[in-house]
């Protein structure tokens, strides 16, 4: 993994890509649909951060107790991460819906493009050239097909989803593994996503 210098900060190239496909996919989503990303968006990372930080103290209780100032430095890891995306995906399908009614419509398609764009710039700030020109044109080609869903004035759905992750994870395949750490977040969140479209679903056939 790569480092680089801000100021007085050695910043990982991974929260590098992370923090700037934050606001970039929300940037894009707005370019692309004229509407502001939903507060559920900004809810869902800093509940996961928080999750993903303060579960250091979880692991590491013993250290946290006699040096408090530790958890600046560190985290909870891999199990940090699970319990983080298991507070993501609780949050999303059973909080954020009742507050933001256009969730289920909107997760979807952010979902794929934070995904795709995240992954066209973690390539880029590790030079790895063959591998950010597959995740673009995976990327393009969402932006394609969402424009032209969204002429056609019809939804990102559950099927274009699966297909559009399968492509992920064979890229996956090829370049890493199919069971690397990432492919394994990219199943969970979209997982998640195709709960929301089936919650939907469900709460529409109770009102017909």
């Amino acid at each position: 993994m790569s480092y680089y210098q801000i100021g007085n900060f050695s910043l990982p190239s991974l929260w590098l890509a992370v923090l700037t496909t934050l606001f970039g996919a929300s940037l894009l989503y707005k370019l692309l649909t004229g509407a502001k990303v939903g507060e559920w968006y900004w809810n869902s990372f800093f509940l996961y951060f928080l999750a993903w930080k303060l579960s250091y103290i979880l692991f590491n209780i013993t250290m946290f107790i006699d040096l408090p100032l530790s958890i600046l430095y560190f985290n909870g890891g891999t199990k940090g991460h699970f319990i983080g995306l298991t507070l993501l995906s609780l949050y999303l399908l059973f909080l954020a819906g009742k507050k933001h009614p256009g969730l289920q419509k909107e997760a979807g398609s952010i979902f794929l493009l934070f995904f795709f764009t995240y992954e066209v710039i973690s390539k880029l700030l590790e030079m790895q050239w063959i591998e950010v020109f597959s995740h673009f044109v995976v990327f393009a080609g969402y932006i394609v097909l969402f424009l032209f869903l969204k002429r056609k004035s019809k939804p990102i759905t559950g099927p274009i989803i699966i297909v559009l992750i399968l492509i992920e994870l064979l890229l996956f395949s090829i370049f890493s593994t199919l069971f690397s750490f990432k492919a394994l977040t990219l199943t969970w969140i979209g997982l998640t996503v195709l709960s929301l479209f089936k919650k939907m679903d469900k709460e529409a056939e109770l009102l017909e």
